[in-house]
């Protein structure tokens, strides 16, 4: 089994788990959820982070976008990855995990955690918010490139993960 590069260190670290929701993963679906399998067997994280996202109807998104996305839970192929590990459930309404009903911030903070891995959908937009603020947050931050995906599609994949990169926050 190939190894996922990821960046080595001695740091507490977190994994991120973001909006890995059945609307969400479409073409996506087999190499995100294999290679997270790989991800979770190969590294340990002292905390593991599980974000869902949800725009119902009156909210924001539905006003100024005219799209809802109903709450779901993660699949359960992510449910199973997390059973047994210290896990802190999140549901938001915006982009950024860090925006959600949990201070995850303080959470971060209170259990010591330096640095996030961060994996999940989309790479264009919940994903890259989550990284940006993160950093801002003074996380050292990192996108799995092999456990990202957009439900936009591949070009918007790309341009995402080039834009990462280009930042340095990406395991590449």
């Amino acid at each position: 089994m190939k190894l996922i590069p990821i960046p080595k260190s001695n740091r507490k670290r977190a994994l991120i788990f973001v909006d890995i929701q059945k609307g969400f993963l479409k073409r996506w679906k087999k190499p995100l959820l294999s290679n997270l399998k790989k991800l979770c067997v190969q590294e340990f994280y002292d905390l593991y982070v599980e974000v869902t996202f949800h725009a119902e109807k009156g909210s924001l998104w539905d006003k100024q976008t005219k799209w809802i996305f109903t709450y779901e839970p993660s699949v359960s192929d992510v449910q199973k990855l997390l059973e047994g590990k210290d896990v802190v459930r999140i549901k938001k309404e915006t982009r950024s995990a860090f925006k959600g009903d949990e201070n995850l911030n303080k959470i971060l903070k209170k259990k010591e955690i330096q640095e996030v891995h961060i994996v999940g959908l989309d790479t264009n937009d919940c994903v890259f918010a989550t990284a940006q603020e993160a950093f801002d947050l003074g996380f050292y931050t990192y996108v799995i490139e092999e456990c990202a995906g957009s439900s936009s599609g591949e070009k918007m994949h790309k341009n995402a993960i080039e834009i990462l990169r280009e930042l340095e926050l990406t395991n590449h």
